[in-house]
């Protein structure tokens, strides 16, 4: 029998926010994980007289999930963890201290599978159904990736899943040596999942090539990523220009797009993150490869590494999206609204990104990026049926002609009552149906503990 979901205000974004369908009184039809018909109520009910569950969702507003393009989900541990941050003076800093030796060096495989299922719960309860998560932890191979699939297997989000391939070593410093030995060990850890949960599959789970950047891999080791991206088909999620270009010039006389593309790594297929010091020359080497940009401000200011062109790459009809690194609530409304405001303030324009190109990165633009765009992103028949009821607690009418603006002033993680993931109620009334929520939150402050204590923190 199908599930109707009924009386909502529907908001479909098909084909994409500015242009979508928006029904009051609308309803969706779900047969197993498939969404199967939008429309008014009363022409569902009539196509559907015997649907079970019917859920009614009057006053309230029936969308599709939200999509994040870039995720570290077990860099969660490290929230708020009280170390010395007058070591941190710059984002080189914050890079070899923070985010290796304080975290990724000493991470484990149980440390990867609490802090996955409680960053993957939190997602679910703030309204994110999908994630292209990169798993870090060369101390956690192998074994890395079989620690977040059972994680994400648990709680019931999508995702699309890779270990970071990198020539790092672990404790030595990526200035004065790298070792392609080390890339191997995630190569392989990528092969072996993705043996188990291919590309373009249809789980709910897919394998998505992780490789950390060109400054920390050989060309040989580059184009190794693309040959094996290309031989299944999985695509490839990167860091790119995220450090201070002056890195990549001072060691090949070129920037990170220009590597990459020399390597033949850059395509359709390629989730870059971050992307912020770029030269025309590099943007226009991010275009003609029609590479998809995870934009990530909230670390990039935690950073200080200054505000990626995201402006003028969709001017020149780039797909952008957003990521957050996991490094703050995980709540997608905070994420949203600040790529929002950022830019208007960076560049003393407030007509820049609209509310509807604010939340095409989060949808539409995001599902495409990940070569999704048949399954996830709006509410069509045929699609997944990735849904969010979402009860508003705002001040004013939310109605069609003030619903998209709804989602950039007021719209908080709170108020998403109900998520669906491929058809799965996995969170109703704001409880999650999939997971026990108070023994997640321990097991990871567990596991926090024992992070903490390896940095010399008592707790």
């Amino acid at each position: 029998m199908a599930m109707l979901i009924t009386n909502g205000l529907v908001v479909t974004f098909e084909p994409d926010a500015l242009h979508g369908r928006i029904i009051p009184g609308g309803a969706v039809a779900v047969d197993g994980g498939t969404i199967v018909a939008v429309g008014e109520t009363r022409e569902l009910q009539a196509l559907y007289p015997h649907a079970n569950p019917v859920i009614d969702a009057g006053g309230k507003i029936i969308m599709p999930g939200f999509i994040v393009t870039h995720t570290h989900m077990p860099y969660v541990l490290g929230h708020n963890m009280p170390v010395d941050f007058t070591q941190l003076k710059s984002f080189w800093d914050m890079l070899q201290k923070m985010g290796w030796e304080w975290l990724e060096d000493i991470t484990t495989p149980e440390g990867i599978y609490a802090a996955t299922r409680y960053a993957a719960m939190k997602m679910l309860k703030s309204g994110t159904t999908t994630v292209c998560e990169l798993v870090e932890g060369p101390h956690a191979l192998p074994g890395a990736l079989s620690a977040s699939e059972k994680a994400i297997d648990d709680v019931g989000i999508r995702a699309q899943l890779g270990f970071e391939v990198t020539e790092r070593i672990p404790g030595v410093s990526i200035l004065d040596r790298l070792d392609r030995a080390m890339a191997e060990k995630g190569f392989e850890e990528n092969l072996s999942f993705l043996a188990r949960r291919p590309a373009r599959g249809q789980g709910r789970l897919q394998g998505r090539l992780g490789v950390h950047t060109a400054f920390t891999n050989s060309p040989e080791t580059l184009k190794k990523a693309r040959s094996i991206a290309d031989r299944l088909g999985c695509g490839i999620q990167i860091h790119v220009a995220e450090i201070p270009r002056a890195f990549l010039v001072q060691k090949y006389g070129k920037s990170a797009p220009m590597v990459l593309e020399e390597q033949g790594v850059l395509g359709p297929d390629v989730v870059a993150a971050h992307c912020i010091d770029l030269t025309d020359e590099d943007l226009e080497i991010l275009r003609r490869n029609s590479v998809n940009v995870a934009h990530t401000p909230m670390t990039n200011s935690l950073g200080g590494n200054g505000v990626a062109r995201v402006p003028e790459m969709l001017a020149a009809g780039m797909n952008v999206t957003l990521g957050h690194d996991c490094f703050f609530t995980l709540d997608i409304s905070e994420y949203l609204r600040y790529a929002f405001l950022l830019h208007k303030a960076h560049s003393a324009n407030p007509a820049l990104l609209p509310p509807f190109q604010a939340l095409d990165m989060v949808l539409g633009n995001a599902a495409r990026a990940l070569g999704m765009a048949d399954r996830i992103g709006s509410l069509t028949p045929g699609k997944c049926a990735d849904i969010l009821i979402v009860n508003p607690d705002c001040p004013v009418p939310v109605v069609p002609s003030s619903v998209l603006s709804y989602y950039t002033s007021t719209f908080q993680g709170r108020h998403v009552e109900t998520a669906i993931v491929d058809g799965k109620i996995v969170m109703k009334n704001g409880s999650m149906t999939t997971v026990n929520e108070e023994e997640v939150r321990r097991a990871c402050i567990q596991e926090a503990r024992v992070l903490w204590r390896k940095n010399g923190i008592s707790v």
